[in-house]
């Protein structure tokens, strides 16, 4: 997509790092999406929130603003009452809880539609690596996490406990015939 990093269409998709831009410009790529909208990595999911607000109240917003951000903050249920407290001052219709085919939120007086994906599945707590590791070809996958534990298990790991999915999704995409991708 040529259009990554730019926030000044009609369109615009927030993400919080560069791996989500890689993953979305690989589904893009691979389901044959047009470059129809621009994709903003905004470095961390609290810069997400400072973005889209200050997209909402440019003068010359974008009509619709997409936004995928992890629900690992600690939870799904977390991560939805930020969203709706960060915009609450706006006159926005929230529902209780995200919608699982993806939130749509419609525009109202002067701002622009919405639309949100909370990672994994809109449903689940988690990140980015979890909906990847549904992507994944299975029996790989669980030899990945064979690998992760016994390394975890021999002490040559020194990641979070918290970050175990992205030690996961890495080990398994390191092995791809483009190591990485």
């Amino acid at each position: 997509m040529s259009n990554i990093c730019r926030q000044d269409t009609n369109k615009v998709l927030l993400v919080e790092g560069i791996d989500d831009c890689h993953v979305v410009m690989a589904l893009c790529a691979a389901h044959q999406v047009p470059e129809i909208f621009g994709l903003y990595e905004c470095n961390g999911d609290k810069n997400v929130l400072k973005r889209l607000n200050a997209l909402i109240v440019r003068p010359n917003h974008p009509q619709v603003i997409g936004v995928i951000l992890d629900a690992d903050s600690p939870t799904l249920e977390g991560r939805w009452e930020s969203i709706k407290g960060k915009l609450s001052h706006y006159s926005y219709k929230f529902p209780n809880t995200p919608d699982i085919d993806g939130t749509i939120i419609e525009s109202i007086a002067d701002k622009p539609r919405l639309g949100f994906w909370l990672m994994p599945n809109n449903q689940d707590s988690g990140k980015l690596e979890d909906f990847c590791a549904e992507l994944a070809e299975p029996s790989s996958l669980a030899f990945a996490r064979e690998c992760v534990e016994e390394a975890q298990a021999k002490e040559a790991t020194t990641f979070k406990t918290i970050d175990f999915s992205k030690a996961l999704i890495h080990t398994y995409l390191a092995w791809q015939d483009e190591p990485g991708l």
